[in-house]
This record gives C-alpha cells, structure tokens and sequence, in this order.
C-alpha cells in the first residue's frame, strides 16, 4: 500500500517553497525537504507572492486531512529568529497536558522543529522569518477529529513525528487518546475509559459532567499507558458486548482479534447457550450483569496491576444492568 506524508511535511514543504520565493522570486512547482531522521523528500507545491500550499497527501490510509491544503506564508527580517504562527484553520490549545502549551497554535514540536530547519536551510544562519501556517478547511475537518475533546479548538493540529504517514496504521488513533489522557491527568489521577460514544452518552446518565476516554477497541494499549503513568485507579463503562471481552483476556476487542462474547456471558450467567448476540441475552436475561461486571474488573485488575476497577455495563437502551463494586 502507497505511503504518504504527515500534515508536519506538508507544512514544512510549504514554508520552504515560499521562503525560496521571498529570497529569490522563484515560484517552485516541486521542493526537497528534509525529515526528522536527515532523508530528504520531494514534495509538489503550489506557489506565489501570496504564499504557498501543498496539497496532504495521506496515501492509503484513511486519514480526514488526506486532499486538504496545507498552506504557509513567509514573512522575512532581520532577527536572526524563526518564528512559527498559525493561521486560519490551524487549531489553539486550551488544555493543559499537551507537548504545547496553552494558547499556542497546534503545531506539534516536530513539525516546529522540519519548518524552522528547512527555511533555515533557504535563509541562511543570520536571516530571521515569521512563517504563519493556515489550513482553509482546517475547522471543518476538525469536527471529525479529537481535538476538542482534547481542547484544542478552532481547527486541526499539525502533526507527525516521522514525516511520514504509513497506511492503514492505528497508531494515530492510539496516539490521539494517548493525547486525551494527558490532558485528563493534568486534572485528575482518576480516568475513565469507553469503546465510543455510545458507552459516554450512557456513562453521563450515571455520572453527569464526567468526561471520559475512548479508546474504542484498544484497551490493552490504553491500560498500558495508564499504568506507564502510575494510575491505579480507573472507570470501565459500555455494553457487556464489548466489556465481557477483557474478562476473557482479549484487550483487542476488535472482532477480527477476539471471538464473540455470549457464550461466555450465558456460562457466567449459568443460562444456556446459543443466543445471537450478548445484547439479546441483556433483554432476556437482564438480572445477573453484575457478576459479569465483577468479572470484568478483576480480570483488568491482575492482569495489569490496578488497585481499583470500577465497571458499569449498560444495554443498547442505556439501562445500568450491572455494576462492580470496588
């Protein structure tokens, strides 16, 4: 499957491609930048006196940025100094907990470090550049992102730590929530986890106003980085479809990695077997779930070292139809 390249590249290339203009009143069409581990890259460009864009491309994987423009402006003086803005359509963090801080634009320290190194390159030592990098359609595509759950708000983040994007990875959603607990521990040491939104909506009636994680079929990796943190003590809320999965070890829920839970369930039940799914043995059997949830929590518990695992399972309609107890 065909690679592509990270929003930080894009905007990297960008700032090059105009920075050469402001030193040269060359418009380039194509420009060669350098990545985070010193190889080199060529990337199509578009430019003019008005500044520069490139066009994301995400390859294979099914990124939301893939086909947005990622444009840069270059602005040159006489400090010595790179300084990097954001535009319209480049996210401001509001949360603490982030590797920026608050109020500054969500550009990401590599993308920082590829802009300032490639204008530098075009510059020279003693030039000084204010480079503003602006995303169009920034705002819209950060509705169908986790930034403002994260808080950063106004637009996408400029991100990617190698400069390269590899298809069909999970490793940005995985680090998108690692990003979401950071911000949760810089507020509380107590963190709650979900597969989706279903699991919050249903997770609010019980406990209005708390936030919680998603991590949709990663749990193994989201109690991985808990523990790396030193939490002891967490929330599990969702359907029994889903939950009664880490109670048979499977922290990958996904169904290609881990088989189907009601036969599980009806044995933990002492109900017989063959129902369809687990959410037909909640409506039909719907006392007993929280010998399910017990089982759910002691299982998480010795198998990656918690103290505490509170577990609420709820039926599609949003019942509590069991709970542990500590």
């Amino acid at each position: 499957m065909r690679k592509g390249f990270t929003t930080g590249t894009a905007a990297a290339a960008a700032a090059k491609a105009h920075a050469v203009y402001r030193m040269s009143g060359i418009n380039t069409d194509f420009i060669d930048i350098i990545l985070p581990d010193g190889s080199r890259m060529g990337i199509p460009v578009t430019c003019s006196e008005t500044g520069a864009f490139v066009i994301k491309d995400s390859g294979d994987d099914p990124d939301v940025t893939h086909g947005a423009e990622i444009h840069a402006y270059v602005e040159l003086n006489n400090s010595g100094i790179i300084e990097i803005k954001g535009g319209k359509g480049v996210g401001t963090v509001t949360k603490a907990g982030l590797q920026i801080s608050v109020g500054e634009p969500a550009i990401n320290p590599v993308p920082r470090k590829m802009i300032k190194e490639n204008v530098r390159e075009v510059i020279g030592a003693s030039e000084g550049a204010v480079v503003t990098i602006s995303v169009p359609e920034g705002e819209r595509l950060a509705a169908q992102t986790f930034n403002e759950r994260i808080g950063i708000i106004g637009g996408i983040s400029i991100i990617g730590t190698t400069g390269i994007v590899h298809p069909m990875s999970v490793d940005a959603l995985i680090d998108s929530f690692k990003c979401e607990i950071d911000v949760k521990l810089a507020e509380s040491r107590h963190i709650i986890l979900v597969a989706g939104k279903i699991g919050e909506k249903h997770m609010q009636t019980i406990r209005p106003g708390e936030d919680a994680v998603m991590v949709s079929n990663y749990f193994g990796e989201a109690f991985k980085y808990l523990r790396e943190n030193d939490i002891t003590e967490i929330t599990l809320a969702g359907h029994p479809g889903k939950l009664a999965k880490l109670a048979m070890g499977h922290y990958n829920t996904h169904s290609v990695h881990s088989p189907q839970a009601q036969d599980f369930v009806s044995c933990a039940l002492d109900i017989p077997t063959g129902f369809n799914t687990v959410e037909e043995i909640c409506l039909t059997h719907p006392s007993g779930f929280g010998s399910i949830a017990e089982l759910i929590s002691a299982k998480v518990k010795d198998d990656y070292g918690f103290t505490k695992t509170d577990v609420l399972l709820f039926n599609m309609k949003g019942d509590l139809i069991g709970q542990s107890h500590g």
